[in-house]
């Protein structure tokens, strides 16, 4: 089994908690992504601070301590909710600051409505050099669906 690292980001803790059910499963480091900003109390607040973000390429400075042994790691999951059809800034401000090349990624989102697609191709442009496979919507996950998935 190669060595795994679930790293998300959760504003409200569902992400979170779906990534704990996915490291469990997998037995997984698990990491959470976090910022020095923080973000508003009310979805719709969140929202337009978000999307000040992505107008602006504002990616806002992370407070999680840095990976020491990220090369040891083969496949990287990486979970966050959706914001604007696409992953979070502090997910692209995480991503930047590691050499993804020759590892698998495996996206997974919580939303709404959105699917993970427009997410997946940003991770892809993020990580030249990585299989970046295709993310999935989370919102509920068992055993046999994260098996399926990262058999692919």
């Amino acid at each position: 089994m190669p060595k795994t690292l679930v790293a998300y980001f959760s504003k409200s803790g569902h992400t979170k908690a779906i990534a704990e059910t996915i490291a469990r499963e997998t037995s997984s480091t698990l990491h959470e992504i976090t910022t020095a900003k923080q973000y508003p109390s009310t979805y719709i607040m969140t929202i337009l601070e978000s999307r000040k973000e992505f107008k602006h390429n504002e990616k806002p400075e992370l407070t999680d301590a840095k990976i020491e042994d990220f090369s040891s790691y083969e496949r990287i999951i990486i979970g966050f909710p959706v914001w604007f059809f696409t992953c979070p800034m502090a997910v692209v401000s995480w991503i930047e600051q590691y050499d993804f090349s020759g590892k698998e990624i495996y996206p997974f989102c919580t939303s709404g409505g959105s699917s993970c697609a427009k997410a997946t191709e940003k991770i892809r442009e993020l990580c030249p050099g990585a299989n970046v496979h295709e993310g999935i919507k989370a919102n509920k996950i068992d055993s046999e669906t994260i098996n399926e998935w990262l058999k692919k």
